[in-house]
Order: structure tokens, then sequence, then C-alpha cells
């Protein structure tokens, strides 16, 4: 794959005054391509920074999944470089990613080996520092981020996935279907078969889980099958849990003491980014701030 186009514009994925963007797209076929926008703050960049992959959920764009997260403003702040990856109307006609899939379920094939395509990209020309590459995601782009940790844990850093499930939890349409409703879930297997995707021995990657208790597209039962998929990879050894503003959280550490994973129950969520931005869809100012949180966990050096 080869990079068409990348180009500055002062569109909707800028901060005013704070800002820039790229969009470009990949080549797939001689007839289409892989959009997506990057997001670059402002200033030179003085030390390689971080890289955020987000993925929007079904029904949205690039633009929709910022202005929901606020990932942008929180970016800027920070210094990150935030990759959106754009789904097409002719590739699924709800916009999803197409998780479920098997051709888009390992590194060499489908949607998978496009993003990276792009990751690889976008690390060449823009000084991306090493190991420090993280993909958020929301619904089918937390399935969708599970999917490239599995696929490429010597790429992906740590997941954030809210309202997402555990790896091949469902083959097909109707297997997706079955695994967002909370049926035929199974933590253990999904993380076998991660492993056995990775071709690895051992997936090392932090991850922040987050769930909202009233989801009624994607079941709470999801959060539960994949924090037993990631326990499975990170070996972790112990867990503690306590109410944080308002929402149960589990902190899940390793044999050294490190916190690997943390997991938020959010009461009184549906299907939404908690603690979002009301001008996205699916956000909702709900709950506590799960794009905060998630950088905190995932690259915050005091949360190691």
């Amino acid at each position: 794959m080869r990079r068409l186009l990348q180009v500055g514009v002062a569109a909707a994925l800028l901060v005013a005054g704070a800002a820039g963007a790229e969009e470009g797209t990949f080549a797939r076929a001689a007839h289409a391509g892989r959009a997506y926008r990057l997001y670059v703050p402002a200033g030179a960049a003085t030390a390689p920074r971080a890289l955020v992959v987000a993925l929007h959920g079904c029904f949205q764009t690039p633009e929709d999944l910022a202005l929901g997260t606020r990932l942008n403003e929180a970016a800027a702040r920070r210094g990150l470089l935030v990759l959106y990856p754009a789904q097409s109307p002719a590739d699924n006609p709800s916009r999803c990613w197409n998780w479920f899939e098997p051709a888009n379920q390992g590194r060499r094939s489908g949607e998978v080996a496009e993003i990276l395509a792009i990751v690889a990209d976008v690390t060449r020309t823009h000084a991306v520092a090493r190991g420090r590459t993280i993909v958020l995601g929301l619904s089918a782009g937390g399935f969708m981020a599970v999917n490239l940790l599995c696929a490429a844990p010597d790429v992906v850093a740590g997941v954030g996935v809210v309202a997402g499930g555990p790896y091949r939890c469902g083959v097909g349409e109707v297997g997706a279907l079955q695994c967002m409703r909370g049926h035929r879930l199974d933590g253990a297997a999904s993380a076998a078969a991660c492993l056995a995707a990775s071709g690895t021995p051992s997936v090392e990657a932090r991850a922040s889980l987050w769930q909202g208790a009233e989801d009624t597209v994607v079941a709470p039962a999801s959060l539960t099958a994949l924090e037993t998929m990631m326990v499975r990879l990170a070996g972790t050894v112990s867990a503690t849990t306590e109410r944080q503003e308002g929402a149960l959280r589990s902190v899940w550490r390793d044999g050294d003491g490190r916190a690997v994973l943390e997991t938020w129950l959010v009461p009184g969520l549906g299907h939404a980014w908690s603690g979002g931005d009301l001008r996205g869809t699916h956000a909702s100012p709900h709950g506590p701030d799960a794009t905060t949180h998630i950088l905190d966990f995932l690259l915050e050096p005091s949360a190691r």
C-alpha cells in the first residue's frame, strides 16, 4: 500500500489556535482507498510523540468521534498524534468496522492490514515514540482495536476499549450479534485465539476497558469476557475494586505490582463514550471522563 495524498487542512478536526490536521488516502485497489485523518498538535515536537489510533463506531466518522471524545483537545495538551482511520459506506453501509469477519482479524489482510499500513506510514513521516502506539475504539471500533492488538502486539502497546468485546467472540454477522448480546462469550478461548493470531508466546499490552451498565447494544457481559481475556494475556495476579467517580473500577496488577489492566463499569450509562461531549454521537456527559482516564492509564508514567 502507498499513501496517495496527505495535505494540511483547516477543517473539522482542528482545535482553534492549537493545531492542524492532515488527511490522506491509502490505495487498496484501482477504484477505492482507505481514508484517514491525522491530528498533529501545534508547534515543533521536542521529542518523539506517542501515537493514538482512534477507531470510530457504527454510523460515525472520524470528525464525529473527535467531537464526542474531545480527543484532539486532550492530544493538544499532551502533545500526542491522533490517527483517525475511516470506514466507508462502501465497505459497510453502517460505517461499522467489519471486526467479525475472519479476513479482518489477522495481520496480513483486510481492514487490520490497512490500518497497520497507515500506522507504518505515519511512523515513517512523523516522529513517533517507540513503544508508544496505542489504539482506542468505541463499539465496532473497540472490537477492531482488540483485533489490532492480537494481530500486531509488537505495534500496539495498549488498548482503550469502550463498549467492545473479546477477540473472535463472533464470526460473521450472526455471530457478531450473538457476541454483542452477551451469548457464547468465552474470555479464555478468546485469549487462546489471540495468542495464536499474534504468533508469539505472550501478548504484553496495557488495557483500559469501559462499559455502560445500561448498554442495550453491547451487553455488559462483554466487559467480563474481555477482562478475562486480558487477564489471561497479561498474566495478572491480583486485583482491587473500588468505587471511583460513581463507577466501579477494578485494577489488575502483575507479579511486580505494576497496574496493567483496568476495567470501568459505569452505572446509568448506555451505549456511549463515558464523560463525552454531546456534540458527537454515542457520547454521554454521564460518567467519568473516559478519554482522560484511558490516556492516563495507557501513557502516563505515573499510572505505571
